[in-house]
């Protein structure tokens, strides 16, 4: 078995001037930490889609910077060897074409504690089809104003059309889910099935009195406030100029907020009596879905926090969830997860507030016409990468011919 030596080198030259020869020999006598293995096997949870035919395995311990990859197959199991003790997220993800679609696999343990040999671990695997409506890019952490103030009204969401087929935005509902921000504290979810649905706390929908085509490689822009940020009465070093957008969240909380060209998108669940979509600026985590009925504002469910409050949420089948974006605070909080891992495995991050920039979708592939194919593998530690600046239709991505205003 491997061994690791953890030598502090600061401690090792003060012991020449602090300790005694005796004492020095005591300490050397302390030795060496062994590695340890871990078995990982798999439950299947696949509905449907078919067998993947092997997967990947990833262990990180986020504190100590260490990764340790693996490859397994759905039958069996996989022993991982030269795990330094620690506290781990282990992730178990993998891919499948097959009648035309592209199935992906994840599943994950958080917070799992390595600290004895031969550990025994058990990891759900489910699947999902990649999406046709992506998350492209998401710019939530607001910037900063000349004086060094905060400024948050230029957040936006690119929705991309990344199939081979038109593709209809008509009633589609973007949603914050519970809880807002990342942490190790999770609500309870209440009823036999709460494992079937993520847990809403604001949902916004494109309206659904008529038709919005998407062709392939175009894409949707949702503004918190659809305005040209760099206004000198707004904020003259902001990233972007929004009044291309094509839907924009409208709440007129205060005359800076004007009615802008953007089709004025529906507030289908608000439960707080501050109507207002303002997502955080530390990272929220959100879920694009078609409704399988209207929504309903007052058909809400009780969560209760683990300190005992509650808060009212609306229910989203994770059959409905077209796709899913976690996004933490900082890379440390990755293994807080919110988001169900067969929506989102993985999470990405900024890596702070007000730095006006945004996270964006990695190219797969560049076809002969310049339209480009949107990574998905529903794991966005892999699959987003940080922009500096933000841009909207990045990468040649085009707007809608139903928008007359771009």
């Amino acid at each position: 078995m491997k061994k690791i030596r953890y030598i502090i080198y600061a401690a090792v030259l003060g012991m020449f001037s602090l300790v005694s020869c005796d004492q020095f020999d005591s300490v050397s006598d302390i030795g060496e930490i062994e590695s340890l293995s871990a078995k990982i096997g798999i439950t299947l949870n696949l509905g449907s889609a078919p067998v993947p035919d092997n997967l990947n395995v990833r262990l990180v311990n986020f504190a100590e910077r260490y990764e340790l990859t693996a490859t397994m197959t759905p039958q069996g199991t996989v022993t991982v060897n030269d795990i330094i003790p620690g506290i781990y997220t282990i992730t178990v993800s993998g891919e499948k074409n097959e009648d035309g679609f592209t199935y992906n696999y994840s599943g994950n343990a958080v917070n799992v504690d390595i600290v004895s040999d031969n550990k025994q671990i058990n990891i759900q695997l489910g699947a999902s089809k990649s999406g046709a409506l992506v998350f492209k890019e998401v710019y939530y952490c607001g910037s900063r104003t000349p004086t060094g103030g905060s400024y948050f009204r230029d957040q936006f969401y690119e929705i991309y059309n990344n199939s081979e087929v038109v593709q209809n935005v008509r009633g589609l509902a973007i949603a914050m889910i519970n809880p807002m921000t990342a942490t190790a504290n999770l609500p309870v979810w209440v009823g036999p099935d709460a494992d079937k649905y993520v847990y809403a706390l604001q949902i916004w929908q494109i309206p659904d009195n008529q038709d919005y085509p998407l062709e392939p490689g175009e894409s949707v822009i949702i503004a918190q406030m659809a305005d040209d940020h760099t206004k000198s009465n707004l904020n003259p070093t902001a990233p972007v100029n929004l009044l291309s957008a094509e839907f924009e969240t409208l709440v007129r909380t205060t005359s800076l907020i004007q009615d802008n060209p953007a089709i004025n998108m529906t507030m289908a669940f608000w439960p707080s009596p501050t109507p207002q979509w303002l997502t955080t600026v530390f990272g929220g985590a959100f879920v694009l879905f078609l409704p399988s009925e209207p929504i309903d504002p007052n058909s809400t469910t009780e969560v209760v926090s683990p300190q005992g409050s509650t808060s009212k949420n609306y229910r989203i089948p994770i059959e409905n969830v077209i796709d899913a974006l976690e996004n933490v605070g900082n890379p440390n909080q990755v293994q807080l997860k919110r988001m169900p891992a067969v929506l989102d495995a993985g999470a990405a991050t900024v890596n702070g507030t007000y730095l006006a920039k945004s996270v964006a979708r990695k190219v797969k592939e560049t076809l002969p016409s310049g339209r480009v194919i949107l990574y998905d593998t529903n794991n966005s530690s892999d699959d987003f990468e940080v922009m500096d600046p933000p841009v909207i239709r990045r990468y040649g991505a085009k707007a809608p011919s139903w928008n007359t205003w771009k």
